[in-house]
């Protein structure tokens, strides 16, 4: 009794031991995986680019540059020349008929297209917004969005891709549906992926393309203006057209909130490659009021494993149906199933 007993204290001292130490290891094993996994995937490559560097990093539309090497017309100036960069913004609601008329004050083209008339716009941009059951949002930015745009000489088209109510929202699917279906459209050669709910601040804040893919909204108002982290390349970014289809595109895995932001930065700086940024106090955002979307239980795995799907996930594996497409006053829309 006495013996079996002992053996038996014995037995669980060891057994309380060996359990210790192996939540020890496993504790040990998952800090260490999280330690190289960033080291090695999270690495900051960002460039910062100052007020005075911009005019010289951004990418000029070359066939607009012909255009005006054949007809001798002026070329629109490749920035505003503006000594304050502060543009307001009015937080009101914004109705339907206030946009149909902004649209005829702006004459902006039946689909959300405009482009200057008084010279040659040197960018050529697609602004591609995922949506669902955002309206009051979609208002607000439209109104804001146009002056600000035109102000800036560009040549653009702002196409809404909204998402059936079949499926968990897919924002990195979506931006891929918008960017197929623009080619369709128009050779854009400059394409900027932007959330609906975000607001730029400063003129200065160009919506063209430079020489690295660029992060537009690196600094928000409900985050008191500061990076979250150093990585960070959500919200808005701006890409060439060439550099979007050599990483293919972003992530089609991600349902649900969270993670494609982080795996879009990765594809785009695999190789060593940097994205940019302007500097904060031009790549200032405010950020619309809005409902928190579910967040994606299965985008860390997604995220930790989607170097291994650079290749083949994304615009060469990219599935949808488009139920329709409308070309409203001051955008147009593509309807899908995902």
């Amino acid at each position: 009794m006495h013996f079996s007993c002992f053996l038996f204290r014995k037995c669980f001292r060891y057994s309380s031991l060996n359990r210790e130490k192996l939540m020890f290891l496993v504790a040990f094993v998952l800090v260490t995986n999280i330690l190289i996994y960033l080291l090695l995937y999270m690495r900051s490559c960002v460039k910062i680019i100052t007020l005075q560097e911009i005019p010289t990093e951004l990418v000029p539309f070359q066939q607009n540059l012909k255009l005006n090497e054949e007809r001798t017309y002026e070329l629109c100036e490749i920035m505003p020349q503006v000594t304050n960069g502060s543009w307001p913004f009015v937080n009101i609601t914004f109705s339907e008929d206030y946009l149909n008329k902004l649209a005829l004050r702006l004459n902006v083209q039946p689909g959300g297209s405009w482009k200057p008339t008084d010279c040659v716009s040197q960018h050529y941009v697609a602004i591609i917004i995922p949506f669902r059951d955002r309206q009051s949002n979609l208002n607000s930015f439209l109104a804001h969005m146009h002056p600000f745009l035109q102000f800036q000489k560009l040549s653009y088209r702002i196409i809404i891709v909204e998402q059936s109510h079949q499926r968990a929202f897919n924002r990195a699917k979506l931006f891929n549906v918008g960017f197929a279906e623009a080619e369709k459209i128009s050779p854009f050669h400059c394409y900027i992926f932007h959330d609906v709910d975000l607001i730029p601040e400063n003129i200065h804040n160009l919506y063209g393309c430079t020489k690295l893919p660029r992060h537009l909204s690196a600094h928000i108002d409900i985050f008191d203006y500061k990076l979250p982290y150093d990585i960070i390349f959500g919200g808005a970014v701006a890409i060439l057209k060439s550099q979007f289809q050599a990483v293919n595109g972003f992530s089609n895995k991600f349902y649900g909130w969270g993670g494609e932001d982080d795996d879009f930065y990765k594809r785009v700086t695999k190789n060593g490659s940097y994205i940019c940024r302007y500097e904060s106090t031009i790549s200032r955002y405010i950020m619309l009021n809005h409902r928190k979307e579910t967040p994606n239980e299965d985008r860390y795995y997604f995220l930790q494993t989607g170097v291994k799907r650079f290749e083949t996930d994304g615009l060469n594996s990219l599935q949808y149906s488009v139920k329709n497409i409308d070309f409203f006053p001051l955008y147009t829309k593509i309807s899908v199933d995902l």
